[in-house]
């Protein structure tokens, strides 16, 4: 009787252990979050049975993970409906209208027997962003200048952000020799640069491109988005990156507007096309099916138009982020000779992996100007 009660509680160890192991496996082997097309079956039979749901693209649900039964986690289920893109590759120009305007700058005003300096007594510094001036909250430099010509004999009241903090202060204008008030400080309403569209929706026009978002210079947090404009923009040259020294893709914006910026995000731009020509569509790659190994990116580096060139991803960083999720690597021997590798201009270059479209190039690494970081496309279409 004793040797059949010890081999029962051996027996029991055993299960007790294996489902302890099994546990620690699939605690380890997933994630905090998974991803998954709409009617796709999730990692079966470690799953329980779930009915999806789909709301636009994509719709976060939640999943629990079970071994022999034992409920042993939950995770976040992001299900995204099969989609299919046209790739881009094509240099555009973006003019963003910021909510708020950024100090470029602060000097003197001359007056009739001496100078004086407003804005910089008043603690304002270049790249601060002025939002709101006697409770008016402020979208551009011309309703500033109106705001100090009415009220400039009595001061006004600034919030402005700093570094992502918000701070407040009062501006004493001065009268210029003209009569008019002046703060002593320089002002933009409006950002642009080059860029590269990743990807087209075909069914309305809408598009997404660079992979990040436009950002304060000093602080790296998102220029608060008020409106904006997209350009055809044509490369008329490239100043070659090398390490230490990131290049740039140089060229200029058409006159007319060729469409809508509608979402300046962490992951990237949007917007809508006002037409497009219509290319072929490829299919969509979730982050879990891209691997290390052999791409392809598509990106305009002259007037050649948009061109396929060799890259590798080497590393893959984050799967949980949001942002700079991978690293590539440029091998193509051709555009390491015209562009010295990723430079200025082409964040938002799409890469195709076994001829999905799987993500997009982001930034260069400052250090080595073959490699850069780049983002999963599931995480651009989140912001669709």
């Amino acid at each position: 009787m004793r040797g059949k009660t010890k081999k029962l509680l051996c027996a029991a160890f055993a299960v007790i252990c294996v489902l302890l192991l099994a546990a620690g496996a699939a605690d380890a082997s997933v994630g905090e979050a998974v991803s998954v097309f709409e009617g796709d079956v999730l990692y079966e039979p470690a799953f329980t049975h779930y009915e999806y749901g789909l709301s636009g693209v994509s719709d976060e649900k939640t999943a629990t993970v079970k071994v022999l039964g034992i409920p042993i986690k939950n995770v976040s289920v992001s299900v995204f409906k099969k989609t299919e893109v046209i790739p881009g590759g094509q240099s555009f120009g973006v003019r963003l209208q910021t909510r708020g305007v950024t100090v470029v700058g602060t000097g003197s005003v001359i007056l009739a027997n001496k100078t004086a300096e407003p804005a910089t007594d008043a603690g304002l510094k270049e790249n601060d962003v002025i939002i709101s001036a006697n409770g008016e909250e402020i979208l551009s430099s011309r309703q500033f200048t109106e705001i100090l010509q009415r009220n400039g004999a009595q001061g006004i009241k600034i919030i402005y952000k700093r570094g992502g903090v918000e701070y407040e202060t009062t501006l004493y204008p001065v009268k210029d020799e003209n009569g008019e008030y002046k703060a002593g400080m320089w002002l933009k309403d409006t950002a642009a640069g080059i860029g590269t569209v990743t990807y087209i929706v075909p069914e309305d026009n809408s598009f997404a491109g660079l992979g990040h978002g436009i950002c304060e210079a000093d602080s790296k947090e998102l220029l608060p988005f008020n409106s904006g404009e997209v350009f055809v923009s044509h490369i008329t040259g490239v100043k070659r990156g090398k390490n230490g020294e990131p290049g740039e893709l140089r060229g200029y914006f058409e006159k007319e507007p060729a469409g809508t910026l509608t979402a300046n995000t962490q992951s990237g731009v949007y917007g809508k096309l006002d037409k497009c020509e219509k290319g072929k569509t490829v299919q969509i790659a979730l982050k879990d099916k891209v691997k290390t190994g052999n791409v392809k990116i598509l990106c305009t580096v002259d007037d050649g138009g948009v061109c396929e060139y060799d890259a590798k991803i080497i590393k893959i960083l984050s799967y949980s982020t949001k942002e700079k999720n991978f690293i590539v690597k440029i091998t193509d021997e051709e555009l390491i000779r015209k562009t010295g590798g990723i430079v200025q201009g082409m964040s938002g270059s799409p890469i195709l992996q076994d001829g999905k479209l799987i993500g997009a190039v982001t930034h260069v690494l400052v250090n080595d100007a073959s490699r850069g970081y780049g983002i999963f496309i599931e995480n651009m279409l989140e912001n669709n």
